[in-house]
C-alpha cells in the first residue's frame, strides 16, 4: 500500500531534499529548514511546535483507528543540521551556501519523516494514538538532543517509543540494517593540557619537554587502549588537534591536545577513561609535567530497545524481504564519495 502511495509522492520528496541540501544550516543555526519543516507539518494538518532546545520542531498528530488497548505515543526523530564545511561533490543540487554542507545525511533524514509524516496525516485511519515527529538540531555538535531535553521536550510531549534511522554508506540500496544491542557510539571530548618549564631545544634538561610528553602520552594511550579492551568492542580513541610552541628551538612552556573517544560499550567506555587518567599521572613521573585532563561526557551509548527492534525487523523484512535485512550492520565508515551523498535519496526510493 505505501509502495504504490509513494510512487505519487516521491517528485515532492526528492523536491524537499534537493531544497534542503541546497541550503543547510549548522547547529542551532537551523531557522530555514525548521521554518521548511513547520510550513508543511502544518499544511498536512500536524500540531506544530516550534523553538524547542532552540530550533527544533514538533509536530503532532492524532489517529483516528479504534482502538481496545491503551493508546500509544510513538516518536520519531530526524536531524535538521549540516557541517560546516565546502561542498565537492558537483551535485547538481550542491551547496549554495559557502562552507555549509549537507553531508552526513541530515537532509534525506528529514524528508524521509516528512514523507512518513505525509503518509500518515492522509491516512490517519491506519493507527490509534498520537505520532510526534521530532526534528532535532545540532546533532553534529552532539548538543542539540540535550537541549530539547532541557527545554522539556518529553515533559511536554511524552512519548512511548521513539524511532530513527541513519544512512549508512556501503549498505545495499532497498536493505535495511537494524542493529541489535548498541546503535550508536557513545561520545565523549578529551581535553589535555600538558605544562612545564620551557627553555631552549639546545639544553632540554634544564626545563620540561612538553612536545615530547605529548607525543609520548598520544602514543601510550594509545597502544594501551589496544590491550586493555576487548579487541571485539567498538572503541575509537582520536587526537585531532595539538597546539603549542612559537619557534623551532624553544620547548614551549605548554602543549594543548583536543580528542574524542568513541565507543559502542558501556565497559570498555570506562576503561578508556581510566587509561586516560592513568597515562596521564605516569607521563607527569617520566616526564616531569604537569597534565590536566578533562574528559566531558556527551553522549552515552544508544542502545536498542528489544521490544523496538524486533517491531522494526519484522516491518522491513515485511516491505523489503527478509534477505534485505540485517541485525547486525556493519558500522558507518568515512570519507564519503559523491555516490554515498545521493544515499538520502536512495534511502527514499528504498521505503
Amino acid at each position: 500500500m505505501f509502495q504504490t502511495w509513494y510512487a505519487t509522492h516521491h517528485a515532492q520528496a526528492m523536491a524537499w531534499l534537493h531544497d534542503l541540501h541546497r541550503h543547510p544550516e549548522i547547529g542551532f543555526e537551523e531557522h530555514r529548514s525548521a521554518g521548511m519543516v513547520a510550513d508543511v507539518l502544518r499544511a498536512l494538518g500536524y500540531e506544530v511546535h516550534m523553538g524547542i532546545g532552540g530550533t527544533g520542531v514538533l509536530g503532532l498528530l492524532r489517529g483516528t483507528a479504534a482502538a481496545d488497548t491503551p493508546l500509544r505515543r510513538i516518536g520519531i526523530r530526524a536531524e535538521l543540521d549540516g557541517l560546516p564545511m565546502q561542498e565537492e561533490t558537483g551535485l547538481s543540487y550542491s551547496s549554495q551556501t559557502p562552507d555549509r554542507f549537507h553531508g552526513c545525511g541530515h537532509d534525506g533524514h528529514t524528508v524521509t519523516a516528512l514523507t512518513a509524516a505525509t503518509y500518515l496525516a492522509t491516512h490517519r485511519d491506519v493507527f490509534a494514538g498520537e505520532v510526534m515527529f521530532i526534528f532535532q538540531p545540532a546533532e553534529e555538535v552532539l548538543r542539540g538532543a540535550r537541549a530539547m531535553l532541557d527545554d522539556g521536550l518529553f515533559e511536554r510531549f511524552a512519548c512511548d517509543e521513539i524511532y530513527a534511522l541513519h544512512n549508512l554508506p556501503g549498505l545495499a540500496p532497498g536493505h535495511v540494517a537494524v542493529p541489535d544491542g548498541a546503535a550508536l557510539a557513545s561520545a565523549d571530548d578529551i581535553d589535555i593540557t600538558i605544562s612545564g618549564a620551557g627553555t631552549h631545544g639546545s639544553a632540554p634538561h634544564t626545563g620540561a619537554d612538553t612536545v615530547l610528553a605529548a607525543a609520548s602520552y598520544m602514543t601510550l594511550v594509545q597502544q594501551a587502549a589496544t590491550r586493555v579492551t576487548d579487541a571485539r568492542a567498538a572503541t575509537v580513541l582520536s587526537f585531532g588537534k595539538i597546539t603549542g610552541g612559537t619557534a623551532r628551538n624553544i620547548l614551549p612552556q605548554s602543549v594543548r591536545m583536543e580528542g574524542t573517544l568513541r565507543c559502542a560499550e558501556a565497559s570498555a567506555r570506562m576503561r578508556i577513561c581510566t587509561l586516560l587518567r592513568d597515562t596521564a599521572q605516569a607521563i607527569e613521573t617520566v616526564h616531569g609535567v604537569r597534565i590536566a585532563l578533562e574528559i566531558t561526557p556527551i553522549a552515552p551509548v544508544a542502545m536498542n530497545a528489544p521490544a523496538c527492534q524486533a517491531a522494526v525487523l519484522a516491518s522491513a523484512k515485511r516491505v523489503v524481504g527478509a534477505d534485505k535485512v540485517s541485525a547486525r550492520p556493519k558500522p558507518l565508515i568515512p570519507p564519503y564519495s559523491a555516490k554515498t551523498l545521493e544515499m538520502a535519496g536512495v534511502l527514499l526510493k528504498a521505503v
